[in-house]
């Protein structure tokens, strides 16, 4: 298994002090008798602003979310194997997200979270080589894939290290669940001449969309996990853990 994740970032890597006034109201005190609750309502007040992104956290854009580049390289069994390099990621759709329940333990450092996902619009140039069950797996150009109904469960937990003399947190442990509830694809190749080969691709997926996710989901999950965990990562080390989680 190998993942290479590259994160489209606009602005310098922060490194704060203090959290920002304006994301002060959102934050919640360890000692909060109801800090799970204080924090799902933190989630949904400050809903636009992880739209819009927060560069003083290192936080990209949610909606649309973008990436620059994406590679996996991951062998699932003899009938599911997939080498791809896919650039220019955009998704669309998740401003739209519910967040089903959510728990967090602030002596413990964990969390987990249910989210639904509506819709999602995937957009990516890509080049792709591998098995997908009876149909092998040859061909560059773009790909768009609109999917409803998403659900996600993402479980985890902190721990800290010291830097510059400072506590900070990073991720111990990450783990999701993913179920996509139906979706459609289009493949559009790179060349024209292989264009049949894009379209066998697009009709087996649309024609069986359930198998064929239920057959990739587990190279779906490892990368989000990886995704995820760079990501929080990124985010935690702008910000002392003391800032994050004040007394």
């Amino acid at each position: 298994m190998k993942f290479l994740v590259v994160l489209c970032v606009l602005w310098q890597l922060a490194q704060c002090k203090v959290l920002p006034e304006r994301l002060k109201p959102y934050r919640c005190k360890k000692t909060d008798p109801e800090f799970s609750k204080c924090v799902l309502d933190g989630f949904e007040k400050s809903h636009g602003l992880f739209d819009e992104g927060i560069p003083e956290l290192n936080l990209p854009p949610f909606d649309p979310f973008e990436l620059p580049l994406l590679t996996v390289n991951r062998t699932v069994n003899e009938l599911v194997s997939i080498n791809a390099v896919c650039k220019n990621i955009k998704t669309i759709g998740g401003s739209n997200r519910v967040i089903e329940d959510l728990k967090a333990d602030p002596v413990k450092q964990t969390g987990e979270i249910r989210v639904t996902l509506p819709w999602v619009n995937l957009n990516m140039d890509y080049d792709v080589v591998g098995q997908l069950l009876i149909i092998p797996l040859r061909s560059i150009g773009h790909f768009e894939g609109n999917f409803t109904n998403t659900q996600m469960y993402v479980k985890g937990n902190l721990k800290k290290y010291k830097k510059d003399g400072e506590e900070y947190f990073k991720v111990n442990k990450i783990d999701t669940k993913i179920t996509v509830g139906d979706g459609s694809i289009k493949l559009t190749a790179k060349d024209p001449q292989h264009q049949f080969e894009a379209d066998l691709i697009t009709l087996f997926f649309n024609e069986n969309p359930r198998r064929v996710m239920d057959a990739i989901n587990p190279i779906f999950i490892e990368t989000t996990n990886e995704l995820f965990k760079i990501m929080s990562d990124h985010i935690l080390s702008s910000l002392p853990a003391s800032e994050w989680l004040p007394a």
